[in-house]
C-alpha cells in the first residue's frame, strides 16, 4: 500500500468515533470466558486481585510450585505473606457414605474471576465453583454450587479443607523473617477459624456463609512437605430434587490483629457480590479506554487480554503501596527494568494512576536504598531490595518518567522526582563512566555472566535519558543544565553510531571495550553454558572457545572496539529508540530478521538460538514500526498473539511459547506501543494540550479505530475506513482547546475534503482544532 495513503488512512483512524452504537464492544467477548477444555489441567493458573492471589493448577489442585521460595510460590497469598498452601473440597453422601475429593475437569478464565467445572460428582450431583480475589480487602472468595440432578432428596456433606501455611515472601529469611508454626483456633461464637503465625504479626480469619456442622483443627506445623494435616469445616446440605445451592467460603487476613482480620472477613462476606461486580466494571472501564478495533482479530484479542493480564498484576500492599508487579508467579514484586517497559505500555492504554503510583514508589524505594539516583532492580513485597540496580535501569526509568509526563501532563510528578533524575544522570555519566568515554559501565538487561561492560542497551538508554533530562531541565527553568544534557545526548548518539556499529556483521555490537573485556565476556559465557551441562551447552561453549581463538588471533592486546560476541536481542535498542540512521536501521533490522530470529521473534541470544521472550519480540516490533516497516512490526505482534492461551486461558507466557511466568507485565509494551504509536502514530504533548498523528496502515487492513485514547485530562478517538475511491477519517475530542496535528508528508498539493469543505494541503500537516473533524482523502488512481 502507498505509504502516503497509509498515513492518511491512519490519520482518519486516529480520529475514531465516540458515538455509541448497538454493536458490542470489541473486548466484550472476554467476559464470556475462555475454557482450557481440560487440556491444560497440569498447568498453573492465577486468580488475582490487588489485595490477594490464588495460585494453583488448573485441575484445582495445589502441588508444590515455584523456585524463588522453593515449592512455596503456590497457594493463597496476600500482600507480604502467604496464608495457605491450598484448599480442597471433600464431598460425601450422608446416606451412602460415598465420598470424594473434587477434581476439576475444566477451568474457565474470566477477566474478574475463575470457574472450575467438576462435572458429575458421586451420583447425580453436579458441582462447579467460582473464585475471585479482592481488590479491597486482603482476602479471597470461593463459592461452590451443588446441583441435585436426581428426582430424590439428597443429604450432602461438604468438607472445606484448608492447608494453612502462613509464611513470608522471597528474600525474607535473609533479612531475619522466619517462618514459624501456625496457631489455629475455632471461634465458636462467630463460627470461623482464626490463625496466626507464632512469631510474626500475620493473622487470618476464614469461614462459611452456611451453618457449620463440625470442624477439625489440623496439626500445628512449620511446613514440611508431605506431612501436613489440613484444617477443615463441614457443612450439611439437604437438597430437594433438581435443587441447586451455592455455599461460599471467605478467607481474609491482617498484618495487625485478629480483630482487623475478622472485620475484613465480615466485610468481604457481606459485600462479595458488590465487590465482584465493581471489579468487573473496573476492568470494563480499563478495556474501554484506548479501545482498538482492527482487522487482525488475533492481535486485537491478545491486546485486550494483555491489558487484563496486567490488571491481574496490580498490587496494593498495606506496608508498601500501589504498584504494578512484574509477573506471576515468580516475580510478584516491584522491578525497575520491567516497569520501565511496562509503564510505557500502560500510558498508551490510559492507566495513568497506576503508572504514577509505580513511578513514585520506585523513586521512593530507590532513594531510600541508594540515595544517589540509582534505580533499584527489584524489591520483594516485604520491602526488601534484592538488587540495588543494574546500570540501564536508572536511565530507562528516567525515560519512562518523561513518557509519563508527555502522556499525563502531570508537572508535579516531574517536579517531585526531578532532583533524583539529576542525581541519576550524575551517577550514570560520572560514577559509572570511569574511563570518561560517555559509555556507562555495568550490567544491563541481559544478566549474562561476564557481561559487566559498556553495553549497547546501557549506552542507548543513557543517551535517551540525557535527551529527556534536557527537556525536563528546560521545562523547569534550568537552561544551562538543559544545554549540557542535550550536548552530551548528541555526542553519545554519535558515538553509539560510530563505535557500536559492526560493518562486517551489519549489526550493532553487544558491548564496547578492550580485547581483555571481550575475552572475559567469552569466558563468562563458557562458564555459564557449562553450568547447565549436556550436549547443547557444549555446542555453545564451543562457539565461545572458537571466538576466543579468533580474538587472540586477529586483535592486538591494546585494541578497543565494539564486540559482537553474544548477539543478544538488545542490539535492537538503537532502532527501538530511533537513534540509528535510517539506512543503517533498515540493514540492522533485516540482519536480525534473517539471522537472529526463531519462530516467535528474536532469540535472547542468537548464539544459543533457543529462548524467545515477549519483551524481545515486542521491542523488535516497536523498532520495525519506527522505521516505516509496519508490516514487519505486525508480523512480530502476530508471533506474540499466537502464544495466547497456550498454557493458561487468556494469558501470554513470559517465555514464548509456553514457559516461564504464566503472564508478564512487560508484554504490554510491544503490543500497545506498536499499535498506538506505530500504527496510529500518536505522539502526545499533554502539558501543551497537543498531539501529533503520523499513521501507518498495515497491508491488507481496510479499517481501524482507536477510541477514548487518554491524553492528559482529555479523551480523543480516531477511525478510518477505506472505501472504493477514498479513505474517510473521523476525529473526535472530548474537550475543547486541544490541537491535533495530522502529519501527511506525501500529501503536499493534494485536495482533501474536511468537514464538507475542500481544501488544498499546502504543507505537510493538517490541523485538527475542532472537537470533531471528518476528512475524506481521495485515493490515487
Amino acid at each position: 500500500m502507498n505509504r502516503i495513503i497509509g498515513i492518511l488512512m491512519l490519520g482518519a483512524l486516529i480520529s475514531g468515533c465516540t458515538d455509541k452504537t448497538s454493536a458490542p464492544a470489541p473486548w466484550s467477548a472476554c467476559f464470556n470466558g475462555l475454557s482450557n477444555h481440560g487440556r491444560t489441567a497440569d498447568k498453573i493458573y492465577v486468580t488475582s486481585g490487588k489485595k490477594a492471589q490464588i495460585i494453583g493448577l488448573q485441575d484445582a489442585s495445589f502441588p508444590d510450585l515455584g523456585g524463588h521460595v522453593a515449592g512455596e510460590m503456590g497457594g493463597i497469598w496476600t500482600g507480604s505473606f502467604k496464608l495457605a498452601d491450598g484448599y480442597w473440597m471433600k464431598v460425601a453422601d450422608v446416606i451412602s457414605n460415598e465420598d470424594t475429593l473434587l477434581h476439576a475437569r475444566e477451568m474457565i478464565v474470566y477477566p474478574h474471576q475463575n470457574e472450575f467445572d467438576f462435572g458429575q460428582v458421586l451420583s447425580g450431583l453436579n458441582i462447579s465453583s467460582t473464585q475471585f480475589a479482592s481488590d479491597v480487602e486482603p482476602g479471597v472468595v470461593i463459592s461452590y454450587t451443588i446441583e441435585n440432578t436426581t428426582n430424590n432428596e439428597r443429604s450432602v456433606n461438604l468438607g472445606f479443607l484448608l492447608n494453612t501455611d502462613m509464611s513470608p515472601v522471597w528474600f525474607s529469611e535473609e533479612n531475619g523473617i522466619r517462618n514459624t508454626a501456625d496457631k489455629v483456633e475455632w471461634d465458636k461464637d462467630k463460627e470461623i477459624f482464626l490463625v496466626k503465625d507464632s512469631l510474626n504479626s500475620w493473622h487470618m480469619a476464614w469461614g462459611c456463609d452456611h451453618k457449620i456442622a463440625c470442624y477439625e483443627i489440623g496439626i500445628e506445623h512449620v511446613h514440611t512437605k508431605g506431612l501436613v494435616t489440613p484444617t477443615g469445616m463441614y457443612t450439611t446440605l439437604l437438597l430437594q430434587p433438581k435443587q441447586k445451592e451455592t455455599v461460599r467460603y471467605v478467607i481474609t487476613s491482617s498484618i495487625r490483629s485478629f480483630d482487623e482480620a475478622v472485620d475484613n472477613y465480615q466485610i468481604l462476606l457481606k459485600n462479595a457480590d458488590k465487590e465482584l461486580d465493581d471489579k468487573k466494571q473496573s476492568i470494563e472501564t480499563l478495556l474501554s479506554t484506548s479501545e482498538i478495533e482492527i482487522p487482525n482479530k488475533d492481535i486485537e484479542n491478545a491486546y485486550y487480554w494483555t491489558l487484563i493480564n496486567n490488571r491481574w498484576l496490580e498490587m496494593d500492599v498495606d506496608t508498601i503501596g500501589y504498584y504494578l508487579s512484574a509477573g506471576a508467579v515468580e516475580y510478584p514484586w516491584l522491578f525497575g527494568c520491567d516497569n520501565s517497559y511496562s509503564l510505557q505500555g500502560l500510558l498508551r492504554t490510559g492507566n495513568f494512576d497506576l503508572v504514577k503510583s509505580t513511578l513514585r514508589l520506585l523513586n521512593k524505594v530507590s532513594e531510600r536504598t541508594n540515595g544517589n539516583g540509582r534505580i533499584i532492580h527489584e524489591m520483594s513485597s516485604n520491602g526488601f531490595v534484592g538488587n540495588k540496580g543494574n546500570t540501564q535501569e536508572t536511565a530507562h526509568y528516567i525515560v519512562a518518567l518523561w513518557k509519563a509526563f508527555e502522556w499525563t501532563g502531570d508537572k508535579k510528578l516531574l517536579e517531585d522526582i526531578y532532583p533524583n533524575v539529576k542525581k541519576g544522570i550524575t551517577w550514570l555519566t560520572e560514577t559509572m563512566d570511569t574511563n570518561k568515554n560517555l559509555f556507562p559501565e555495568g550490567y544491563g538487561i541481559m544478566e549474562v555472566k561476564g557481561l559487566n561492560a559498556e553495553l549497547i542497551d546501557v549506552a542507548v538508554y543513557t543517551q535517551q535519558a540525557l535527551a529527556v533530562a534536557s527537556n525536563m531541565a528546560a521545562l523547569l527553568g534550568e537552561d544551562s543544565l538543559a544545554e549540557e544534557y542535550a550536548q552530551k545526548a548528541e555526542m553519545l548518539k554519535q558515538r553509539i553510531n560510530t563505535e557500536f556499529w559492526d560493518e562486517k556483521a551489519v549489526s550493532y555490537c553487544d558491548f564496547y571495550g578492550s580485547k581483555s573485556d571481550a575475552l572475559k565476556t567469552a569466558k563468562g559465557a563458557i562458564e555459564q553454558a557449562r553450568m547447565t551441562g549436556g550436549e547443547e551447552s557444549e555446542v555453545i561453549a564451543s562457539y565461545y572457545v572458537n571466538l576466543i581463538n579468533e580474538i587472540n588471533r586477529n586483535y592486538k592486546t591494546d585494541v578497543t572496539k565494539g564486540w559482537f560476541t553474544n548477539k543478544n536481542w538488545v542490539i535492537n535498542t538503537p532502532m527501538e529508540c530511533k537513534i540509528a540512521p535510517f539506512e543503517r536501521a533498515q540493514e540492522a533490522l533485516e540482519t536480525i530478521y534473517l539471522h537472529n530470529c526463531g519462530k516467535y521473534g528474536p532469540y535472547l541470544s542468537a548464539v544459543e538460538k533457543k529462548h524467545m521472550m515477549t519483551i524481545a519480540t515486542g521491542v523488535q516490533a516497536v523498532a520495525e514500526a519506527n522505521y516505516g516497516r509496519i508490516d514487519r512490526a505486525i508480523d512480530y505482534l502476530c508471533k506474540i498473539a499466537e502464544t495466547l492461551g497456550v498454557n493458561m486461558p487468556g494469558a501470554i507466557n513470559e517465555m514464548m511459547p509456553d514457559y516461564g511466568c504464566p503472564f508478564q507485565a512487560w508484554t504490554v509494551y510491544g503490543l500497545a506501543t506498536t499499535i498506538v504509536s506505530g500504527c496510529f502514530g500518536i505522539e502526545p504533548y499533554a502539558y501543551l494540550k497537543e498531539f501529533t498523528i503520523v499513521p501507518q496502515f498495515p497491508q491488507g487492513w481496510d479499517r481501524m479505530s482507536l477510541k477514548r485514547l487518554r491524553i492528559g485530562d482529555n479523551y480523543v478517538s480516531f477511525s478510518i475506513e477505506k472505501n472504493k475511491d477514498t479513505y474517510t477519517l473521523i476525529y473526535t475530542s472530548q474537550n475543547e482547546g486541544w490541537k491535533g496535528t495530522l502529519k501527511l508528508p506525501e500529501m503536499r498539493g493534494k485536495t482533501i475534503t474536511m468537514n464538507g469543505k475542500q481544501q488544498l494541503v499546502e504543507g505537510d500537516t493538517i490541523l485538527l482544532n475542532s472537537r470533531k473533524s471528518t476528512i475524506i482523502i481521495p485515493l490515487d488512481k
